[in-house]
């Protein structure tokens, strides 16, 4: 009667501990996996910010040499960003002349489908581009 007692309280023990293992284990995955929020400009911010640490860490640099490390990407950053912006409407009107001779071999139905999927292609770009990080100016990124 005693073993009988004593081997239900232990299972009942085991069921209850399983449970509760198996609840905090698919709660860490949903929270980790599931429920964290989509790739936002603040959480590329701080991995980016962590993963530059690292970095410096791993160069083994002292305050000095790691704000002389930050000065030096900024400065590359903001010469990239002149780059571009000086030779953004050469791109431009590249992309616009191809697309106009693209436009020319077309029928009238294929032109229909060509200027849909332009549509969509160039709002996706749209939308990475005001979503980029880097591209801005933002973050501790040494090109």
């Amino acid at each position: 009667m005693i073993v009988r007692y004593l081997k239900a309280k232990v299972l009942v023990f085991a069921v209850f501990f399983i449970g509760i293992s198996t609840g905090i284990l698919i709660t860490n995955f949903y929270t980790t996996r599931v429920a964290s929020a989509p790739d936002t400009a603040s959480s590329r911010v701080q991995r980016a910010e962590r993963d530059i640490n690292k970095f410096y860490d791993y160069l083994g640099l002292n305050l000095s040499q790691r704000e002389q490390m930050r000065k030096i990407g900024e400065d590359c950053r903001r010469e990239f960003r002149q780059l571009r912006a000086e030779n953004k409407p050469k791109f431009d009107a590249i992309r616009e002349a191809s697309r106009t001779k693209i436009r020319a071999l077309l029928d009238n139905e294929q032109e229909k489908k060509y200027e849909e999927f332009r549509r969509k292609v160039d709002e996706r770009r749209k939308n990475q581009d005001s979503d980029d990080f880097y591209r801005d100016g933002g973050g501790p990124r040494l090109d």
